[in-house]
């Protein structure tokens, strides 16, 4: 895969994740919250053994598993805070604020390298956020214990973008995107155990939405954003994340005939020039690269 490729399959993931919501909603009606979290990871980490076994046999080592631990504990506690978050607090205010990763994983890469992100990805992210503020119509004037949930769910999630980043560049990426899947579904399982009363589906819906997580959000979703960020930069994959909530809004409209106002359409205007500029790269004139070849011969 090259990085072009890269970054085109990086737009299917928040494409993925969009259908998560209607599917955790028709799912959560008959299922605990963790219990659904192991359901749709453990699912998926099975489905993806069967299809990739002999790669994952091949790639397996014990650097590895433990980066496969520590993102797959990430990844159960972002799904778990998110949870939490969106039971004390409004429906749009945990969207925005989930959604701010966008602008946390440039700080947490400024911290670490000690080096500020360029003009064009700081004037792009500002832009996503203005937009999905709008989009989301989120009231911060009463931000509450939910809130600090959702807030504290984004920056794990932030963690896990640039850990994630770090780890492909040291194993395989695709078993490490498998493999965190089957962590995280034995955090989840634990969980239930310990904090609910697990239950079966009772109904072929809420069956459906339990595939449509385990099969397309988190198989699909999951191991794809990690494969690609062995071509993308965090900052890069954060911005592309914030391409969610639009296709969450559109779902909604498709699956609830939940319409945007006004606002809500600007938003989704402005998080696409946000997108847009992240993923734009001026091309070279000739006589610049001419001039670059005669310096470097």
């Amino acid at each position: 895969m090259i990085k072009k490729y890269a970054q085109l399959f990086s737009a299917t993931v928040p494409l993925a994740w969009g259908m998560s919501y209607i599917f955790m909603a028709l799912g959560a009606s008959e299922i605990p919250a963790i219990e659904l979290v192991a359901l749709r990871c453990g699912l998926a980490f099975l489905a993806l053994i069967l299809i990739f076994y002999r790669r994952l046999q091949k790639t397996f080592s014990w650097k590895l598993m433990t980066c496969s631990a520590l993102a797959g504990a990430l990844l159960f506690a972002v799904f778990y805070f998110l949870v939490v978050g969106v039971i004390d607090t409004s429906a749009s205010t945990a969207g925005f604020l989930a959604s701010t990763t966008v602008v946390i994983v440039p700080i947490f890469q400024a911290i670490m390298t000690r080096k500020l992100p360029n003009v064009k990805t700081i004037v792009a992210i500002l832009i996503v956020l203005l937009g999905l503020y709008l989009l989301t119509g989120a009231d911060l004037s009463q931000l509450n214990f939910g809130a600090a949930m959702c807030l504290l769910s984004a920056a794990l999630y932030a963690l896990y973008i640039i850990l994630s980043k770090t780890f492909v560049d040291k194993v395989d990426a695709m078993s490490l995107g498998i493999w965190q899947l089957g962590f995280s579904s034995l955090y989840a399982l634990i969980g239930t155990f310990s904090l609910e009363t697990p239950v079966l589906p009772h109904s072929s819906t809420v069956w459906f939405s339990v595939l449509g997580l385990a099969l397309l959000c988190s198989a699909y979703g999951w191991v794809m954003q990690t494969t690609v960020q062995s071509y993308v930069s965090a900052e890069f994959t954060s911005v592309m994340f914030a391409l969610e909530p639009i296709f969450v809004a559109v779902f909604a409209f498709l699956f609830f005939g939940e319409w945007l106002s006004g606002l809500a359409f600007l938003g989704t205007g402005l998080i696409f020039i946000g997108v847009l500029l992240a993923i734009y790269q001026p091309k070279k004139s000739s006589r610049f690269i001419l001039l670059q070849e005669k310096v470097e011969y």
